[in-house]
């Protein structure tokens, strides 16, 4: 399972993308502490709020099913300053074992049916 202080640094990474305060990537709530609305965003980027997230080491068979869980991951944001800008390619590594969210992410993203 991945540990908050990944789910965390993960968050922040992501938040950098585009110069702006951290509530532009979470709900407009009240949150306990910092960490929860970084809880949110990571929870967000893996649902594909922001873009469709996929695994992109993920293996499979030649029927299509899922041999080993993605441990990196992609997501496609769409830029939000001006229309034209092109979208930024956001890449995040998972470092502890696999868990089954990774699964659910591989099954969705590669269907489409998000």
């Amino acid at each position: 399972m991945i540990k908050d202080k990944q789910k965390i640094e993960i968050a922040i990474s992501f938040k950098q993308l585009h110069p702006t305060t951290v509530a532009a990537w979470s709900p407009d709530q009240e949150y306990e502490s910092d960490d929860e609305q970084y809880f949110c965003i990571y929870d967000n980027l893996m649902m594909g709020v922001y873009g469709d997230c996929y695994g992109i080491n993920a293996e499979y068979d030649e029927d299509g099913e899922l041999l080993t869980e993605a441990t990196e991951f992609e997501i496609e944001v769409v830029q939000f300053e001006t229309p034209n800008d092109p979208p930024v390619k956001f890449t995040f590594e998972i470092y502890n074992e696999p868990t089954e969210f990774s699964k659910f992410i591989e099954d969705h993203g590669k269907n489409g049916n998000w």
